[in-house]
C-alpha cells in the first residue's frame, strides 16, 4: 500500500504535469467563433475577436467567385474566399483604427458586387497577436505536421533566439527550392505547410510560411513579407526578438544568399 508521503509525491508531479501541459497550450493561439457575427447573403463574419487581430469568414457552398477585402483607410488587402461553408482566418494586421471588412461575389465576369461587409473600430490587446494566430497564409492547427515538427525542433531550448535559430537553420538547410514551380509562379499560390514539410520542397512563399507558421507555433511572433528584393517578387519573413523585429529570407540563405535591397509590399 502507498504511503501518504508517496501519495502527496505522484500528486504533485501529476500538478506539475498539468501546469507544464497547460504553459505548453498557451504557445499556440488558437482562433475561435464567437456570437458577434454579420449574416448576409449566404456570408458570416464573425468579428468578435478581432481584439485579439483577427476575423473569421465564411460562406455557404456555391460555386461563384469570392473575394475579401480588408481595408484601412487607403491601405487595402485583398484575399480569395472559399464557397465550401468553411470559416477562414483574415489577419487585422494594420494596428489599432477602423476597419472595413467586405465580402464579393462574382455575379459576371470580372465583376463583383458587395454581398457583406462590417466596420470594426479595433484596438488590439496586443499589437503582435495577428502575427502569432494562424490565417490564409500561414495556415495551421495544433494537428499540422509542421506544428509538431516545430516542437521536436524547439525540445528542451529555452530562448526565442535559440528556437528561432533551430526553426531558421531547419527551414533554410532542410527544404529544397523548387525550380520547377518557380518558373510559373502565381500570386495567388497558397501553401500548405504539411506539403511542403512533406516533400521538402517549395518556392519562397513556401519556406516562409513554414518558418511563420512553426515560430507562431511556438509563440514567437512572425509575419510573411511579401515584396521586391533586388527588384524581384520574393516573399521572406521578420520575426519579434528580444522586443524588436528582425528580417531573415530562409530561401535565399537556401539558394543565393541575401539580397543587398529589400522592398515591403504587403505582410500577413
Amino acid at each position: 500500500m502507498p504511503t501518504l508521503k508517496r501519495i502527496f509525491i505522484c500528486g504533485f508531479c501529476l500538478l506539475l504535469l498539468c501546469v507544464t501541459a497547460a504553459q505548453a497550450e498557451t504557445l499556440m493561439h488558437i482562433p475561435s467563433t464567437s456570437q458577434y457575427t454579420v449574416r448576409k447573403n449566404g456570408v458570416i463574419i464573425d468579428f468578435g475577436n478581432a481584439s485579439q487581430g483577427y476575423v473569421m469568414i465564411k460562406h455557404e457552398h456555391t460555386t461563384m467567385k469570392l473575394r475579401v477585402r480588408i481595408s484601412m483607410g487607403a491601405t487595402e488587402y485583398t484575399y480569395e474566399l472559399n464557397g465550401q461553408n468553411i470559416f477562414e482566418v483574415f489577419p487585422l494586421q494594420m494596428g489599432n483604427g477602423t476597419y472595413r471588412v467586405q465580402v464579393l461575389a462574382s455575379k459576371a465576369r470580372n465583376h463583383y458586387s458587395l454581398s457583406a461587409s462590417k466596420t470594426l473600430d479595433v484596438k488590439l490587446a496586443d499589437p503582435h497577436l495577428p502575427y502569432l494566430y494562424p490565417n490564409q497564409y500561414v495556415d495551421f492547427s495544433e494537428s499540422s505536421k509542421a506544428v509538431a515538427k516545430a516542437a521536436e525542433l524547439c525540445k528542451g531550448l529555452e530562448t526565442d533566439r535559440e528556437k528561432f535559430r533551430a526553426i531558421y537553420n531547419f527551414c533554410s538547410r532542410r527544404i529544397i527550392y523548387n525550380y520547377q514551380l518557380a518558373l510559373s509562379p502565381s500570386r495567388e499560390h497558397r501553401t500548405d505547410v504539411d506539403l511542403v514539410l512533406e516533400k521538402r520542397k517549395g518556392i519562397c512563399i513556401d519556406y516562409a510560411a513554414l518558418m511563420a507558421c512553426m515560430l507562431r507555433s511556438q509563440g514567437i511572433p512572425a509575419q510573411v513579407v511579401i515584396g521586391f528584393a533586388d527588384g524581384v517578387y520574393h516573399a521572406w519573413n521578420k520575426v519579434f526578438l528580444d522586443g524588436k523585429w528582425y528580417r531573415c529570407d530562409p530561401t535565399y540563405a537556401a539558394t543565393i544568399g541575401m539580397a543587398e535591397v529589400y522592398e515591403e509590399e504587403r505582410h500577413y
